[in-house]
């Protein structure tokens, strides 16, 4: 008989473990077999419940992302392309269950990359190349009041400077004083200098120049002079018209209620928030009571079921027409007519017209006899909303109102499934339980809104309102039941001039509101900067808080690893150690001590503000760094300084000395020998960067990929550096690539007039 094989031996002389590790395996193929099989038991589960269909808009959200995250513009053959043979994959699998599930996704994906391309071509319009001054001529669309009397203008362009057809932008905007007065469908006559709309102030941050974009603005201008009112024009269409209406009606309901009472009330009349004091904008804020200043869910929702509750009850009224006529449908026809007119009068920004087709959505449920809130009627109005406008999913607004109101209604659909309790069998007990069960409603939604929008909010704001709770609780009352329905009533009884008494009920209300919101901003801690992080973190939270409300089973706990995770990011980010604006004139550096120190000329409040939150740092907090009419010098963690380098003369010095020269100049060639050198070749290919120490050289995050160019990125300048501009900031560079003219003079701040404006005034 053959003997047993010796067992194999390590190098160390002792027997090889590996027999009993595979003998491990077998062991673990009941446990798998276990779990494969509960996970088909809850998909099926699921499936009959049509859970699969909810994740059609995220698979199309997540097309959308795709497109936006790509370097360089994808071609439009390319998504039709994509799209095409994804339809083809459906057609292919149709009989199989699981593939079929798969390529559906990706045909939405497909489309959601399609959707957003096809937006960008809808959208393209001529945008300045570079900044200039230049007289315009254009017809007045909008003009929004804004603090301190100022106003911002949207005009239709239809001169500008020399610039011919099709070099000259569609649309422009500029922030003006009060006079003259102006009014849509006037012509207006202006001087100024005008730029293109600019990019973030940070990298991951707001990026006005592709919001700017999509609403086809290609020039904006701050201050401008001889302004010059031509009278109307002589084509006055619907849309003047109705801009003429909102401004009489803003300045009817800011007439009629004074104080900051008034400009909030404007605002949620015709959604006209410039006039709101910064003082009242900061206590709404810290009490988590920002969001009512944006026309969205809770204002339409409100508006059309003040309108279905007065119409229906009316109805109800008249014994004939409650036996007869379809009372419930027709209330909601009315209710949506109602909120078609508010969405018109308040200006349809996306966030409303978002809520119009929610609101919309469920109305016409119910006129067909289907349930209002449903998870497919959200499922729907998402798709719905990202096929009309996908570049709004990139915004604050869009993220968090889907998120609120998935939700609430997984929670409904969570205690709906609940076994009932016993009915009381006293009077007084079903007084109580329906008393406490509305106040327990009331909390939970609150808190459960606000945890949902929370990881969004602290993404694009970088702060957090512990107590918007509390401060949400107290005056969302006020808001149901005195303000918006008075909005309705002043509204109905606008056209036979007895609409004063409802904006004085209105302005109690909104007195009431505002007491609350002041209250809670006092309380110590009610706002609290939170550090940057980045989108990864961002995609986690949005993917773990879907998978916990889409799904119904215990599948959704799969979402907690998820969390957790974002959670992890988001607490630990990296913190930049260099923050330098598009324009090289300002920067940000963190010192010794930690904290940011600002640097410049004339820093832009705007970007300091956003900078020091994303360094959970309050505003006006920061230090400034020592400056000259040359530059000026912060000094860095570890003995090294950075310099702003705002005079050639500066050059030789600073460049010996610094560990980071930054500059809107053109640095000379020898300066990389000696220092990591950020200027205005640089910038011109990156916009904002972030810098974070990496040993004796620094790490780059641009605001833009250098190595692309997206529509509203604009084209490469002549001059600026080649794709791998990031590495050559840390490397000596030829001569012939940097060398500095003798024409470039010292930076004067004033030669900007818009230098330090806000993306509020562009």
């Amino acid at each position: 008989m053959a003997s047993a094989p010796e067992p194999r031996r390590r190098r160390d002389g002792r027997a090889a473990t590996l027999p009993a590790a595979t003998a491990a395996v077998p062991r673990l193929r009941p446990l798998l077999d276990r779990l494969q099989a509960w996970l088909r038991a809850r998909l099926a589960e699921e499936t009959d419940l049509g859970r699969p269909a909810l994740w059609t808009p995220v698979a199309f959200g997540i097309g959308v992302a795709i497109y936006f995250a790509a370097a360089r513009e994808p071609a439009l053959w390319a998504a039709v392309g994509a799209f095409g043979l994804a339809c083809l994959g459906v057609a292919a699998a149709r009989r199989r269950f699981v593939a079929l599930g798969l390529v559906l996704a990706l045909a939405a994906a497909a489309g959601g990359f399609l959707a957003a391309k096809l937006a960008t071509v809808r959208a393209e319009a001529p945008v300045l190349s570079r900044g200039m001054r230049a007289e315009v001529t254009g017809r007045v669309l909008l003009v929004e009041p804004r603090a301190a009397g100022r106003r911002r203008v949207t005009l239709a362009v239809e001169r500008f400077g020399a610039l011919g057809k099709g070099e000259r932008p569609g649309k422009a905007r500029v922030t003006m004083g009060a006079a003259p007065a102006l009014t849509a469908g006037d012509r207006v006559s202006l001087e100024a200098y005008w730029r293109p709309p600019e990019g973030p102030v940070r990298p991951g941050g707001y990026d006005f120049a592709r919001v700017a974009f999509f609403e086809r603005i290609g020039a904006t201008a701050f201050a401008p002079k001889n302004v010059r009112n031509l009278g109307p024009a002589d084509a006055q269409g619907f849309d003047a018209a109705l801009q003429r209406l909102r401004e009489r009606l803003t300045a009817r309901v800011s007439s009629s209620i004074s104080g900051p009472e008034g400009a909030v009330a404007a605002a949620l009349v015709t959604g006209v928030q410039g006039p709101i004091p910064q003082s009242t904008e900061d206590d709404l804020r810290a009490a988590g009571l920002a969001h009512i200043l944006s026309i969205s869910g809770l204002h339409m929702a409100l508006i059309a079921g003040t309108v279905f509750w007065v119409v229906r009850a009316a109805l109800a009224l008249v014994p004939a027409a409650a036996l007869r006529w379809p009372v419930k449908a027709i209330a909601a026809a009315a209710a949506l007519g109602g909120a078609t007119f508010y969405l018109a009068l308040s200006g349809a920004e996306v966030a409303t017209q978002r809520s119009w087709i929610m609101i919309a959505i469920a109305l016409c449920a119910v006129l067909v006899g289907r349930p209002a809130l449903a998870p497919r009627n959200l499922a729907l109005a998402a798709l719905v909303v990202l096929a009309l406008s996908p570049e709004a999913m990139l915004g604050p607004s869009f993220q968090m109102s889907f998120a609120a109101v998935a939700a609430l209604l997984a929670w409904f659909e969570a205690r709906r499934d609940r076994p009932a309790d016993p009915r009381p069998e006293t009077g007084w007990a079903r007084a109580l339980r329906v008393v406490a069960t509305a106040a327990t409603i009331a909390v939970a939604t609150t808190l459960i809104a606000g945890l949902a929008t929370a990881p969004f909010a602290a993404y694009h704001f970088h702060r957090v309102t512990p107590y918007a709770l509390a401060g949400n609780a107290l005056a969302t009352p006020l808001l149901s039941l005195i303000v918006m329905p008075a909005v309705v009533g002043g509204l109905a009884f606008a056209p036979l001039g007895l609409d004063g008494p409802w904006w004085g009920l209105m302005g109690l209300g909104l007195k009431g509101v505002l007491e609350i919101a002041r209250a809670v901003a006092s309380w110590p801690g009610s706002e609290r900067f939170i550090l940057a992080f980045g989108e990864a973190a961002l995609v986690l939270f949005a993917f773990g808080l879907a998978w916990l409300c889409l799904w119904r089973t215990a599948l959704r706990w799969a979402s907690v690893p998820i969390l957790a995770a974002a959670l992890l990011l988001a607490v630990f980010p990296t913190r930049p150690d260099v923050v330098i604006d598009r324009s090289g004139r300002s920067l940000a550096a963190r010192g010794p001590d930690g904290r940011l120190m600002l640097a410049g000329a004339r820093p832009s409040a705007f970007a300091s503000r956003v900078w020091l939150a994303a360094d959970a740092a309050p505003a006006g907090k920061a230090a400034s760094a020592r400056c000259d009419p040359y530059g000026c010098v912060a000094p860095l963690a570890g003995g090294r300084i950075v310099s702003l380098v705002l005079d050639a003369r500066a050059f030789d010095e600073d460049c010996r000395r610094a560990a980071l020269v930054v500059t809107p100049l053109a640095a000379p060639a020898a300066c990389s020998e000696h220092a990591a050198v950020v200027d205005r070749a640089t910038l011109t290919a990156t916009g904002a960067l972030s810098l974070t120490r990496d040993g004796a050289s620094f790490s780059a995050v641009a605001a833009r990929d250098p190595s692309g160019v997206r529509p509203w990125t604009g084209s490469r300048a002549a001059g600026a550096p080649p794709d791998d501009a990031l590495r050559l900031m840390f490397a000596p560079r030829p001569a012939a690539a940097t060398a500095r003219t003798t024409a470039d003079p010292p930076v004067d701040p004033t030669d900007d007039p818009e230098a330090a404006a806000s993306p509020d005034d562009q």
